[in-house]
């Protein structure tokens, strides 16, 4: 559809002298409408003319050259000038590329030659990963995949919370209370109910506060065997967390952690108080900011560090490692102000890649009637809740399908998708409520409908294959009557939209377009599924139409769900 819009406002510039931009489009709310419209309004205003009188006026002047172009008809609707496309040529352009380079199909190549970092997920050390951390994880994994998708060369970075106090609570914990030897079978697990039995005994013993703190600082201080003992806790950690990760099909590049900026600190509060000035408040070190009413807290009065004085230098540290073009932090909504506080100081420094920096927020996770929080005491593992997942999926498949080869690795691939779908289809910035039977549903808005579509067009394809090899009669003016049908016509433009939307999920970095654009995708393919007969279609030429309408769906459907991050089953 880029290019079709492209065309129509080149015809309209050589018409008014007037060049729209990209964005200067609009869906037509029915498809017997036109396939997009183009909103009048601001040329309307600069050739100062009502909207509706210039739509007419364009529609009767350029008829003649769209014809020519390629299209069918442009139509005046009120104040849009609705455009419809031959829909057969639309057809050949996006069979040829979904043949020829599948992966490609809805790239602009947007990010040749850039580079994009992305910090998201970010788990603490020591702690399974909650469920609260779905979002940050589910919607970072979605962008860097739809960056990669525009060809930008892609950096993705976990974050790890590895630094601060409770480490001294563990190590002296392990001392305490384990061995390191159970450490290492118990992992995770083991490292919580350490800290468990810690904190209780803190409790009876207000001393082991002390001794906590005290602990951290000998391990800041570059104690030996502290420093052997809190990299066994991150070790340990991580490759559990790589475990989960792989289960979501997840990859990171670099588990940094806020360890590794402990040496860089002083190198960045030092840039700060050379270049905006800081001073000493109440024993902590601030800085005065031009925009903010608070001052910006770079050190405690005690002289421990806070998240910004590490995120200042981490950004430091990433654009010397990467020279990003592009640096996204996916962070939900709480930290807009520590990010708009980072950023404005970044700015203050006079440095290059202050507006290359994002904040992707995002809203609360509801699980059934618990909101996700994590500093509050109703915390899911994320691993439980993709368990369950796989369990109610499983029961499903048992129900539906009970000879399913494969049943488990199938019904962890519905659960999974069900839990990721039900988040990125949702503007990102909306709280998600999530409930299990909806989304498992095989009808609706679901990952599972989806799937099961992408599985029907698997089935379909091996079917009519075998049915195409019976047939004698070739009849192509017959089968060209096809691109009449309205179930046809449907489905190529969702092809169209799905090839639109791709520039548009990069461009608001919401992955919920890419989600839209795929379900529609499934939507009209199932209405021709349910509407033509392929197994009764005598003509080689329409069986191969519809094939080929098949084929590129699936396609469609296989890129779209593995841009959000969720798998596509052959089999359901």
């Amino acid at each position: 559809m880029r290019a079709s819009i492209d065309k129509i406002h080149q015809l309209i510039q050589e018409e008014t002298g007037l060049a729209l931009d990209s964005a200067d489009w609009a869906p037509t709310p029915k498809r017997e409408l036109g396939d997009f419209a183009i909103p009048c309004f601001k040329l309307a205003k600069e050739l100062k003319k009502a909207p509706p009188q210039l739509a007419n006026e364009l529609a009767q002047k350029l008829n003649e050259r769209a014809l020519a172009a390629g299209f069918t008809e442009l139509r005046a609707v009120g104040p849009y000038l609705n455009v419809f496309q031959k829909i057969d040529k639309v057809f050949t352009t996006h069979r040829e590329t979904l043949q020829k380079s599948p992966q490609s199909f809805g790239s602009l190549k947007l990010g040749e030659g850039q580079c994009m970092v992305i910090d998201f997920s970010s788990p603490n050390v020591a702690k399974e990963i909650g469920l609260h951390h779905l979002r940050s994880t589910a919607i970072g994994n979605s962008l860097s995949r739809i960056f990669a998708h525009q060809n930008y060369k892609v950096e993705r970075i976990n974050y790890l919370g590895d630094w601060g106090t409770s480490f001294g609570k563990l190590i002296l914990g392990l001392k305490m209370f384990g061995s390191e030897d159970a450490l290492k079978t118990g992992g995770l697990e083991y490292m919580l109910n350490l800290y468990v039995q810690f904190n209780k005994a803190e409790k009876e013993n207000a001393e082991l506060s002390t001794q906590a703190k005290t602990a951290f600082q000998e391990l800041e201080a570059g104690n030996t065997d502290y420093r052997r003992i809190w990299k066994l806790f991150r070790d340990t950690s991580v490759e559990q967390f790589k475990e989960l990760y792989k289960r979501l099909g997840i990859e990171f590049d670099h588990f940094d952690g806020e360890s590794l900026y402990e040496t860089k600190l002083e190198k960045a509060i030092a840039e700060v108080n050379n270049t905006i000035g800081t001073r000493i408040s109440e024993g902590a070190l601030v800085c005065d900011l031009e925009g903010h009413e608070i001052p910006i807290l770079l050190k405690k009065d005690d002289g421990a560090s806070l998240y910004i004085t590490r995120d200042l230098a981490a950004i430091q540290d990433r654009f010397e490692r990467f020279h990003f073009d592009v640096a996204l932090y996916v962070v939900a909504v709480q930290q807009k102000l520590h990010f708009k506080q980072l950023f404005d100081l970044v700015t203050a420094l006079k440095k290059s890649y202050a507006s290359n920096a994002e904040h992707i927020s995002f809203g609360m996770l509801a699980f059934g009637s618990k909101t996700m929080k994590s500093r509050e005491g109703n915390a899911i593992f994320l691993k439980d809740a993709l368990d369950e997942g796989k369990d109610r999926a499983l029961a499903l498949i048992r129900e539906k399908n009970p000879d399913l080869p494969n049943a488990e690795e199938v019904a962890d691939m519905i659960g999974t998708g069900a839990l990721i779908f039900s988040d990125l289809s949702q503007n990102r910035n909306h709280t998600i409520n999530f409930e299990w039977d909806r989304a498992l549903s095989f009808e609706g808005d679901t990952a599972p409908f989806i799937q099961y579509t992408h599985a029907r067009c698997t089935s379909l394809l091996e079917k009519t294959g075998d049915h195409f090899k019976t047939l004698t009669e070739s009849d192509a003016a017959a089968a060209q009557k096809l691109f009449g049908n309205e179930a046809v016509r449907n489905l190529i433009l969702s092809w169209d939209v799905f090839d639109l939307y791709a520039e548009k999920a990069l461009k608001s970095r919401d992955p919920s377009q890419i989600a839209a654009a795929t379900l529609d995708a499934a939507k009209a393919f199932n209405q021709l599924y349910h509407q033509v007969r392929f197994m009764k279609v005598t003509n080689k030429d329409e069986l191969q139409i519809l094939c080929e309408l098949t084929e590129g769906t699936q396609k469609i459907i296989s890129l779209g769900l593995g841009l959000l991050g969720i798998q596509a089953p052959k089999r359901m």
